[in-house]
């Protein structure tokens, strides 16, 4: 079956990533509503999720590269190793995440909701974040090298052994 072709749902794709499939490529899931769902590496590049609802989705080791997932609910969501690179996460809902050593380079972020996301070891590199919320956020490690944070809210955030060449920091609030 050709899912580029085809239309599914989301209780489908359930039922087909449990049966081993994992590429759910260039769908449109939009205000989907999928709290709790647990699909590791699932493949979803440049699927459009926008307003969806992941709430504390379990998507470790996944592939949502280039995907639409504006205003997207990824609250307290296990998204570590996963690749967002080039990905639209404007207004996304991004609190208590965890995006260890995700990749989200040069994905636009800007007035994304991050308070508390941990994004240990992360890729940010040439990321725009311009006001976004990243409060009390864990930075250590990432490369943020490229990135814009203006004005953004990095109070109580850790940037220890952080890569910041080039980041522009422009009205960002900090400490």
């Amino acid at each position: 079956m050709e899912l580029k072709a085809a239309t599914i749902d989301m209780v489908q794709m359930l039922d087909m990533y449990a049966s081993g499939r994992r590429d759910f490529s260039h769908l449109d899931f939009h205000e989907a509503w999928m709290p709790g769902v647990e699909v590791p590496g699932i493949n979803l590049t440049k699927t459009n999720l926008t307003a969806a609802n992941l709430y504390q989705a379990i998507l470790d080791d996944s592939h949502l590269q280039g995907c639409n997932l504006w205003r997207t609910n990824l609250q307290h969501a296990n998204l570590r190793r996963v690749n967002l690179s080039r990905t639209i996460l404007i207004r996304a809902y991004l609190s208590y995440v965890d995006l260890s050593d995700a990749d989200l380079n040069g994905s636009d972020l800007r007035l994304a909701e991050l308070q508390y996301a941990k994004l240990r070891g992360a890729n940010l590199q040439k990321a725009t974040l311009c006001y976004a919320d990243l409060t009390n956020a864990d930075l250590t490690r990432a490369d943020l090298r490229g990135a814009d944070l203006t004005g953004a809210d990095l109070r109580g955030a850790v940037l220890s052994e952080a890569r910041l060449d080039g980041t522009n920091l422009d009205r960002a609030h900090l400490d």
